[in-house]
């Protein structure tokens, strides 16, 4: 039975007596000496997450389990992105090793990785009470399934990789996170007035096109002569951007705010990344928005600028994106609508019979 704390549940064992387990990925799974809640069982959880010690188990050579262990120690892996990003790409990496660890790389073919991608595209209960699977989180899985196999081939185990055989899973165009309308703005305005804690989420979201991690982290420091200044965790791109009329009332409308960031929890601490991301969730399903998240608001603010004749250098310089082609994605739709005014709006003006 899962319990409140990660990695730990609570079981009858082959003698019926109720235990603690602690299991965590890469690490042997151990009965606690303690049951959640019971004096002592803190100091050994804590000790747990600091230094369980790593398995030391036969690898089958040339495995899935071999090839995982490889990549993580390898350039390929530890020297791209930041440690969340490790984290995130590790955690799709262990689902598809779970169960498959002494399975050999050799054996894999295109129709064994089209099968694993189908199953990740059905969506579906996971162990913490949230829906997983679907057709981005396929996607996912086959970049990072690609990357994966790409390392067995410069190891030589491989002479080809058997992910860009396969068929990209799912007819329908995969766009990612749902970007807000401003219908929908409007309806979570509505529902979560000034001086909340959802609205100055959704307005510093709106007004800077900072991603959950940085939004939880932005504070007082980070207005400097009237302007917002912060570094992006995820690129390291240092912003500096003009502070929004409705970005200072949404916060000069709070009672009060934490000394290092303005979103702050029930009990006074700053969010964790996980903890803003399912407040958010809260948030846009108390407003009636079940299709919206946090993440959504990055491409509403791109479309706004989009909508407003800003450049494509402007909108990066907004965001701190990178590549065109990220833009070119959020912005699509709204660059669609004004071109298609403007071209059948002509059309329509010489060529439509006047009512």
């Amino acid at each position: 039975m899962k319990t409140r704390f990660p990695n730990v549940t609570v079981d009858p064992d082959r003698h019926g007596k109720i235990r603690a387990r602690f299991r965590k990925a890469g690490h042997k799974p151990v009965y606690m000496k303690t049951l959640p809640d019971q004096p002592g069982f803190a100091a050994e959880y804590k000790a747990l997450l600091a230094g369980a010690p790593i398995v030391i188990t036969r690898v089958v050579p040339r495995s899935v389990g071999d090839l995982c262990a490889r990549f993580y120690a390898s350039g390929d892996f530890a020297g791209r992105g930041t440690a969340d990003t490790r984290g995130r790409r590790r955690h799709l990496i262990e689902s598809f090793r779970e169960g498959l660890a002494d399975q050999l790389v050799a054996d894999f073919k295109f129709q064994h990785i089209e099968s694993i991608l189908v199953a990740r595209t059905e969506k579906k209960m996971g162990d913490r009470g949230r829906m997983v699977g679907g057709q981005v989180a396929a996607r996912n899985l086959r970049k990072e399934l690609r990357r994966l196999f790409a390392y067995a081939r410069k190891l030589e185990w491989i002479t080809s990789n058997p992910v860009d055989d396969a068929e990209k899973i799912g007819r329908a165009k995969l766009t990612g996170y749902h970007p807000w309308t401003e219908a929908e703005i409007a309806q979570y305005q509505e529902r979560h007035s000034l001086g909340t804690r959802a609205r100055l989420a959704l307005e510093i979201i709106l007004w800077t096109g900072q991603r959950r991690g940085d939004t939880r982290l932005f504070g007082p420091q980070h207005i400097v002569r009237g302007k917002i200044n912060f570094q992006a965790a995820k690129n390291n791109a240092d912003l500096w951007l003009p502070m929004a009329p409705d970005l200072r009332r949404a916060i000069d409308a709070m009672t009060s705010i934490g000394l290092r960031s303005f979103l702050i929890t029930s009990a006074g601490q700053t969010f964790s990344k996980d903890g803003f991301g399912n407040k958010m969730r809260e948030w846009c399903d108390e407003a009636g928005l079940p299709q919206c998240a946090a993440h959504g608001l990055r491409k509403a603010i791109a479309r706004r600028m989009a909508q407003s004749s800003a450049t494509q250098r402007g909108i990066k310089a907004v965001g701190g994106w990178k590549g065109d082609s990220e833009v070119a994605l959020y912005t699509a739709a709204a660059e669609q609508e004004d071109l298609a005014d403007t071209a059948l709006g002509h059309a329509i003006t010489r060529f439509s019979t006047p009512e």
